[in-house]
């Protein structure tokens, strides 16, 4: 009995117990440790750039001549930029109070340095020009200054290097403005059309501290001396293909000429050289004469600068002209003398400078002679005279 036990007892002992089976797995996980490190490292350079940003505009404008706006965007940005560079230690789970005050008086002092920094720039110094603005509407030119309070300084208007016009004046607090009406120091445009210099306009200001001086030729082209004019015929055809003519659409163009604007028209198109427009105050009359005739006199329209309520944007190029029947100008409305050259002469009178007439644009009809022809391959449109 013993025997059998002890056979099944080395049995059991044999007996090989299975191995689990083990399998390896390798999953590539990208390290988070590098994304937030970009994250992190471009918070820091925004909430820095954001900063320089505040310092730049703070020494660009000057603490004492900035305005409100100035300010509140100065102070805003900086605002901006230290919650940018703390918010990269919030997302790391690293922001501590001691991190918020260092950062906060690192930003606050670099912004205070640079307030009295540009204070001692602008303190004691000369009175300078800030701006110089045109009013279109009033036909003047607006000027600011900024220096220290109570300094008198004395503007002056020169035209081509002379004094055209003076004025004294005193800072208050830390600025001061002046305005001046342009017929008070007005000598012609101070460029051609081709931008050709032709007078020049410069601002300069005296004071106790120095001078300083600007020129303002970029807004000084304010009188208009070309008018030119471009039609287009119109008619109706009937079944048997003859034109029957209607009228005529006339676009016209105001705008600085000399010295080489050209009148040009072939074939129901423009071809010569537009005057320069340009936005500035005039009144202009449209007559459309065939000799000495006056066939058709249009409304005086007036210009402020260069829109024309109802009309259109004559600094903008060609408009079209108000017409009689469907907005074009009738044939029985200018056309009484028959075919022939017609000139549609133009009036200038400009807010600021002189007056011209333009009898430039000049075109001959032949609408009898291509109605009674009968034949449209013969039809001659309307040219230049």
């Amino acid at each position: 009995m013993s025997g059998l036990l002890d056979k099944a007892n080395k049995t059991a002992s044999e007996t090989v117990t299975p191995k689990e089976a083990t399998i390896e797995t390798t999953v590539d996980v990208e390290d988070p440790l590098q994304l937030d490190t970009k994250i992190t490292i471009g918070l820091q350079v925004a909430g820095v750039v954001a900063l320089l940003i505040s310092i730049f505009l703070l020494i660009q404008n000057g603490w004492l001549y900035a305005t409100l706006t100035d300010y509140i965007l100065a102070i805003f940005l900086m605002l901006i930029g230290w919650t940018l560079f703390n918010s990269s230690d919030y997302l790391q789970q690293e922001l501590s109070k001691s991190k918020i005050v260092l950062t906060a008086v690192g930003f606050v002092g670099l912004f205070v340095a640079t307030i009295v920094g540009t204070i001692f720039m602008n303190a004691g110094g000369a009175v300078t020009i800030a701006s110089v603005e045109l009013d279109g509407e009033k036909d003047e030119i607006d000027l600011s200054f900024f220096g220290p309070s109570g300094m008198t300084y004395t503007v002056e208007v020169l035209v081509d290097g002379n004094v055209q016009y003076s004025h004294d004046g005193e800072i208050n607090i830390d600025r001061g403005s002046h305005s001046i009406s342009l017929d008070q120091f007005w000598s012609g445009n101070s460029m051609n059309m081709n931008d050709m210099s032709k007078v020049d306009y410069e601002i300069k200001l005296t004071s106790e501290g120095g001078e300083d001086s600007v020129k303002f030729n970029d807004i000084m082209n304010r009188e208009v001396d070309t008018g030119f004019v471009r039609i287009t015929e119109v008619f109706d055809t009937n079944s048997n293909g003859e034109k029957s003519y209607t009228g005529i659409t006339v676009e016209m163009i105001i705008g600085m000429g000399d010295p080489s604007a050209e009148y040009g028209f072939s074939n129901n198109f423009f071809t010569g050289t537009t005057p320069k427009t340009i936005a500035s105050d005039w009144s202009a009359t449209l007559v459309v004469k065939k000799g000495s005739n006056v066939e058709y006199q249009y409304t005086t329209i007036n210009a402020n600068e260069g829109v024309v309520n109802g009309v259109g944007e004559f600094f903008g190029g060609w408009v079209v002209m108000p017409g009689t029947n469907a907005g074009d100008l009738a044939r029985d409305d200018f056309y009484d003398g028959g075919d022939g050259c017609y000139t549609f002469e133009v009036q200038i009178v400009n807010a600021l400078g002189e007056t011209y007439t333009d009898t430039s644009s000049q075109i001959e009809f032949s609408w009898d002679a291509n109605e009674a022809d009968g034949d449209t391959q013969n039809d001659q449109p309307a040219e230049a005279c």
